[in-house]
């Protein structure tokens, strides 16, 4: 589901840059944040750290950013992280008009569990979000894909997925997202080879025979 209202984030246009001043921003419980985009000047930002990270976690990706009297309609862009994923450290928001497309990642929201897997398969993820082209509001929270279906050795590509209305993959077909893998096919690959290897070990060689001389060349 798209986001049905755009939540607001007060903003304070920040003067201070570089690292030293992050980290005394940070300290106080707060986030540097840069707006760009839309052929307009960068505006370097502190926004509240807690209200960025809720909003992050329940999808949102349009937010209205509050500062200098305007409230200007933005795309979390580009997010950096702690160290081990835990806090943020810095927010890129890039401007839009709600009357033309964007670029916005998507999570994956993964439903069932895959059949091989109580067969003995293995599933593993390459992908957990897909990049779609759309309307601001039109983005959606999450893209549903159901995986209760595979069997072992089945496969999910980029091309398999189904978007909302409205919304366009842009990954490239062939991307792997999902695959459910027999257990332990490497070490069953290794047992077989073991025979042939045996083959290829040569006689013993008998202490005091003398060695046919090879000739030169």
């Amino acid at each position: 589901m798209a986001q049905t209202q755009i939540p607001t984030i007060e903003a304070t246009i920040r003067e201070e840059k570089g690292s030293r001043a992050s980290r005394r921003i940070r300290k106080k419980g707060l986030l540097p944040a840069i707006l760009y985009g839309h052929k307009q000047e960068n505006i370097a930002l502190t926004i509240d750290h807690d209200e960025a990270e809720d909003l992050l976690k329940r999808g949102a990706h349009l937010v209205g950013l509050d500062f200098g009297g305007e409230v200007q309609q933005a795309l979390f862009k580009d997010i950096q992280h702690n160290a081990g994923g835990y806090g943020l450290l810095h927010v890129d928001f890039e401007r839009v008009a709600l009357d033309e497309e964007v670029i916005a990642t998507v999570a994956f929201d993964f439903h069932g569990t895959p059949e091989g897997t109580t067969h003995g398969g293995i599933l593993e993820y390459h992908l957990t979000d897909i990049e779609v082209r759309c309307l601001p509001l039109n983005i959606p929270d999450t893209i549903r894909v159901d995986i209760a279906h595979l069997q072992i050795g089945d496969t999910m590509h980029a091309r398999d997925i189904v978007p909302p209305e409205n919304v366009t993959i842009t990954n490239d077909p062939e991307d792997l997202i999902v695959a459910v893998i027999a257990r332990r096919a490497e070490a069953l690959e290794a047992e077989e080879e073991k025979p042939e290897e045996a083959e290829e070990v040569g006689e013993p060689e008998v202490i005091g025979e003398k060695k046919e001389e090879e000739p030169e060349e």
